[in-house]
């Protein structure tokens, strides 16, 4: 459902089979352990290609990283739309103004658009988020400036019609009244309104209430409002120099005015102090979902990086702990994870896994007990090891296309995060140490402070026992 936080992630954990190699290598010296797999130390030195940064004719931030491997070129745009633009009470505006833009022009309808960009092999993306909203075009470098012209259309000319209005209230009350099913969507419900209630970030999906309410008015009114160059940044990359970027873009966009709009600005809510279940009944249900969370830090917070060595070490992928124990070695669920939600915006971190029924208690205990561990207990030396090269790894390897570069320059700029913050990111994972992974864990792991929330049969309410009061939720 589009605009619902993934907050719970129920899979199973990939498995791998070792092939016999064709050439065994004479040596494996300069080759360190990645979980199972070899890998060379040459992968932990990584250098981002240099962007190019230029100021475009209304203002936009413009960063470029020019690549001639692929002859593609992506263009993409944040604005200052968002959940968080929306009116009080009202979410949903900006989910509809982001989805309706695409949907008619003052020259083209909803289906010219698709025919057209089918034709070219093109595709633009409107797309919603909390503090900002984006815009991309991505398409063969040849097609790139006919891409364009159908992006700048409907960045422009937009004319949001009633009828494709009602048609998206319509499939959005749909999903909603299935999702209202799933555990998942309970959960976070729940959630996202216990740790930020009082602001508009207690909304993460649209609400029966607000469907019915929005009008077309409404989204014009925030289009004119959010969708303007209020000196948000840009990027482009690919085949493409940054002299062409500037002039393409100049002509598409140079008539593209408006701002400045006041950035999104809120608080950074502190950890809940005490421990609290929130149950959710499911009668029949074969499994408890279980969701354990609490405040923790922000993405630009100094121990950013401490975190996402103590995360994989905790609950990122299937060598994690959470995923050998409770899954491997207990047989209590498929799928475990861990995860630090860190933006300009949210604060938290989450574990969430299904459990059968029987075994909700014994689950749970042993979720704490990992989170207990490493609170009191130093990563053993190769565990940490792994984990910091698992990370480096996966960085390196998002950095195959220029849209990855890219992205990465974007997230630094967006976060205000050092110039050399790349160039010295390798190097800063493999300097945390047992002792930092051990802090941030006393810091940011809920124990005596869990926000427990738990969705399923009501016999499991036996839970009140070992962990405090519980309160009943109850969904229509």
């Amino acid at each position: 459902m589009q605009k619902i936080l993934s907050v719970i992630v129920i899979a199973a954990g990939a498995a791998w089979a070792q092939g016999q190699q064709a050439h065994t290598p004479q040596s494996l010296a300069g080759v360190v352990k990645l979980n199972r797999a070899p890998a060379s130390n040459e992968v932990l030195k990584v250098t981002l290609p240099r962007p190019v940064e230029r100021t475009l004719s209304n203002g936009v931030k413009l960063v470029i990283v020019e690549s001639h491997r692929v002859p593609q070129i992506t263009f993409r745009m944040m604005i200052p739309s968002g959940s968080l633009r929306d009116p009080k009470d009202m979410p949903g505006v900006s989910d509809a103004t982001a989805t309706l833009i695409r949907l008619g022009t003052k020259t083209r309808s909803a289906k010219e658009i698709a025919d057209t960009l089918a034709d070219l092999g093109a595709n633009v993306s409107v797309a919603s988020g909390q503090g900002e909203a984006s815009i991309a075009v991505s398409s063969l470098t040849e097609n790139f400036d006919a891409a364009l012209a159908v992006l700048t259309d409907i960045l422009l000319n937009p004319t949001f019609p009633d009828d494709e209005l009602t048609k998206w209230k319509t499939r959005q009350l749909a999903i909603l009244e299935q999702a209202k099913s799933q555990p998942g969507f309970l959960a976070n419900d729940v959630l996202s309104k216990l740790l930020y209630g009082t602001d508009a970030r207690q909304f993460t999906h649209p609400t029966q209430a607000s469907l019915n309410q929005i009008t077309r008015d409404m989204i014009v009114e925030h289009y004119k409002k959010y969708y303007v160059p209020s000196g948000e940044l840009a990027g482009i990359s690919g085949d493409i120099t940054a002299a062409d970027a500037v002039t393409k873009l100049n002509k598409a966009l140079g008539a593209w005015k408006g701002g400045p709009v006041e950035p999104v600005s809120l608080p950074a809510p502190a950890p809940i102090k005490e421990r609290k279940t929130y149950f959710i009944p499911r009668p029949g249900s074969v499994q408890t979902l279980v969701l354990i969370a609490n405040h923790a830090i922000l993405r630009n917070d100094p121990d950013y990086l401490a975190t996402l060595v103590l995360n994989r070490v905790l609950g990122a992928g299937p060598t994690s702990r959470l995923f050998r124990v409770v899954r491997e070695e207990k047989g209590y669920t498929y799928g475990i994870t861990s995860n630090f939600s860190a933006t300009r915006y949210v604060n938290h971190f989450t574990t969430g896994t299904s459990v059968r029924t029987d075994v909700t208690e014994p689950a749970l205990a042993e979720i704490m007990k990992q989170f207990t561990d490493l609170r009191e207990h130093a990563v053993p030396a190769d565990e940490l090891a792994d984990a910091k090269s698992a990370i480096i790894a996966n960085f390196a390897l998002g950095l195959e296309s220029s849209a990855g570069v890219l992205a990465r320059w974007l997230e630094q700029r967006e976060y205000g995060l050092p110039a050399d913050y790349w160039d010295t990111y390798t190097a800063k994972i493999m300097a945390v140490t047992a002792e930092d992974v051990e802090r941030v864990a006393k810091k940011y792991l809920p124990v005596d402070n869990a926000q427990i929330i738990l969705v399923g049969d009501p016999t499991i309410t036996q839970i009140e026992k070992t962990y405090g009061p519980v309160e009943t939720i109850k969904v229509d």
